[in-house]
């Protein structure tokens, strides 16, 4: 009995993690479906000329390699050894 109870529960939380991803979704349809039916001038004229530096810096950064853009600001070492 209390094996069925826990196969229960997490099939229950299984469904509501499915659910709530599809809820997610439809609103993120339903932000870009109204954000292409309204004109682009009714909400902030000139926004998209602000992102635009933005993202071309972002992609520009996400080509360089990991290693130089890391940086260490000190080098871990073990303590000293008492002789």
């Amino acid at each position: 009995m209390n094996r069925m109870r826990g196969i229960f529960a997490a099939s229950w939380l299984a469904l509501a993690l499915v659910l709530g991803q599809q809820a997610a979704q439809l609103h993120d349809v339903g932000h870009a479906i109204q954000r292409i039916q309204t004109d682009s001038h009714d909400q902030h004229p000139g926004s998209d000329l602000d992102l635009l530096p933005a993202a071309i810096i972002t992609s520009f950064s996400a080509f360089l390699p990991a290693q130089s853009r890391t940086v260490v600001a000190s080098r871990s070492r073990a303590p000293p050894s008492a002789v």
